[in-house]
């Protein structure tokens, strides 16, 4: 951590670090400015912390790693909060969302969201890089520390797990499209 120690050596990190964790922060939240928020509030915090703070990764992993999961927890805070929204709209008899397409997507969106979540933490984090970071599973053992081999048994974990959860919403929704 004596990296973190001096002004200079948080600078280069910052400068290094700063536009990848962005991105991986965007391709979750699809918002440039809000990407950019999290980023820095992570840097806020890793300079605040500095001396107390205990890494057992690589910082790069760490970075990485705070940069998707406060991008996941904002977009499970903003989804929870828009949902309770709709719901509150459909019961009052409000428009909130005059499209049923578009209730639909968040739903499902919702769904998936809540099927990521259920998974291992390890288990998500290797698919989280992987899908919405499109990393190659060789630049997530980097990343994490693991091996190529860890890596790819976390993708089958998630990927089983996720189909036999998506098979199940798959049909309920059926089910409550017949009216079963």
């Amino acid at each position: 951590m004596s990296l973190l120690l001096d002004i200079s050596g948080f600078e280069a990190l910052f400068q290094v670090n700063y536009k990848p964790l962005c991105a991986a922060a965007y391709r979750i939240l699809q918002d440039k400015d809000l990407a950019e928020d999290i980023v820095q509030d992570i840097f806020y915090k890793l300079w605040e912390n500095r001396d107390s703070l205990e890494i057992n990764t690589s910082l790069k992993a760490y970075l990485f790693k705070s940069a998707i999961n406060q991008s996941i927890n904002y977009n499970k805070k903003y989804r929870n909060a828009l949902s309770r929204d709709l719901n509150f709209g459909l019961e009052t008899g409000s428009d909130i969302n005059s499209t049923a397409d578009s209730i639909d997507f968040k739903e499902t969106s919702l769904r998936v969201d809540a099927a990521i979540k259920a998974l291992p933490e390890a288990c998500r984090t290797v698919f989280i890089l992987s899908r919405y970071e499109q990393l190659s599973y060789k630049a997530i053992a980097e990343h994490l520390d693991i091996s190529v081999k860890t890596v790819e048994s976390q993708m089958t974990k998630a990927l089983k797990h996720l189909r036999k959860w998506l098979l199940l919403i798959g049909i309920i929704l059926i089910l409550n499209f017949f009216n079963i």
